[in-house]
């Protein structure tokens, strides 16, 4: 019992006799049986994490977790349902479940996941909760369900851009979106909103093709959703800047929708940065990289996913036992490039 004290660090034991026991241990080449000790103390110190690492941001994220989980001594455990097309067009709530369960049978301490719907996870998430196993959302609130949130300030972000267009002097404004994902809404409802205060200043909402649509062995799917990609923005900013009265600033809810806004630009002779301003959101690794390169609202990544494991250790360890779920938000900033200028 001495030994396991000692291996331990309690308190309890003596510093020299805690001394020889690490001598000991060290020589051996002693190391912890974890199973074992989860047994005991009804504690795996390890937490399942069911986000894709697809992009720049999203693996900023799985830094921020992995490097708060390391430093408290638990193991994540990385846990995602395979994307496809048949996974969001049918099998998305037994696919999300089956790799719940496989984590609740590894006896995880705590989840923290990415959601792929904001409605369809309540019928399941709730089983989690009444396991009595912690639960964390990333990006996209869950509050239909106990699930704490860490996340961005989106409509803080939204108005951060609107300002910057106002400001150069553009006053025929558009946002261009996609889906029903509750990120794009608060970013599009903040940017509309706050162009609405400016006097003369109209803005207009154009929306991506449904992500179910025009699937291909080549379509992106994450999170149970076809990914909004260059293309399907192509076709949206084509008949935006086609219309009367083309915008001469943009708000793309995503720096992926940008891509497509720059190639409808392209073909129709316009230049980004003096006959359009275009802005993105997130600050993927791709925007600075474009040419122009892309003005951007960027997110916090790491502090998001360091935040996220937070809130999941508070729990798990006992430091926050109330029932109402907390909300986190990382303040975004704006990230001025060349694809953004005064009002034509």
């Amino acid at each position: 019992m001495t030994v396991s004290r000692a291996l331990r660090g309690e308190s309890s034991v003596a510093a020299d006799t805690r001394e020889r026991v690490e001598q000991v241990a060290r020589r051996l080449k002693y190391r912890p049986n974890r199973l074992m000790r989860a047994v005991h103390t009804g504690r795996s110190r390890t937490v399942g994490v069911m986000i894709d690492p697809w992009n720049s941001f999203h693996s900023a994220v799985l830094g921020g977790i992995h490097q708060m989980l390391a430093a408290h001594d638990y193991l994540p455990i990385l846990h995602y349902p395979h994307q496809s097309p048949a996974f969001a067009l049918g099998d998305r709530d037994t696919s999300e479940l089956k790799y719940l369960h496989r984590l609740l049978d590894q006896r995880v301490d705590g989840i923290i996941f990415w959601p792929s719907d904001e409605t369809v996870p309540n019928l399941y998430l709730r089983e989690v909760w009444d396991r009595g196993v912690p639960l964390v959302a990333v990006d996209r609130r869950m509050p239909a369900t106990r699930a704490d949130f860490s996340g961005t300030d989106d409509a803080a972000g939204a108005r951060l851009a609107a300002d910057h267009l106002l400001d150069r002097g553009h006053r025929r404004l558009a946002f261009v979106g996609a889906g029903k994902i509750s990120t794009y809404a608060d970013r599009q409802r903040a940017f509309t909103g706050r162009v609405a205060t400016c006097a003369g200043a109209t803005s207009t909402v154009v929306m991506c093709p449904s992500p179910v649509q025009s699937v291909s062995s080549e379509t992106r799917w994450h999170d149970g959703e076809r990914v909004p990609s260059h293309s399907d923005s192509l076709e949206a900013a084509r008949d935006l800047l086609r219309g009367t009265g083309r915008p001469t600033g943009i708000l793309c809810a995503s720096d992926w929708m940008a891509l497509g806004v720059y190639r409808a630009a392209a073909e129709m002779g316009l230049a980004i940065g003096r006959d359009l301003s275009v802005i993105g959101f997130a600050d993927l690794r791709e925007a600075s990289m474009l040419e122009p390169a892309l003005t951007t609202i960027r997110q916090d990544a790491r502090a998001i996913g360091m935040k996220a494991a937070e809130l999941l250790l508070d729990r798990i360890e006992g430091r926050f036992t109330a029932r109402k779920p907390r909300e986190v938000r990382q303040r975004p900033t704006l990230v001025e490039r060349a694809s953004t200028g005064r009002a034509p």
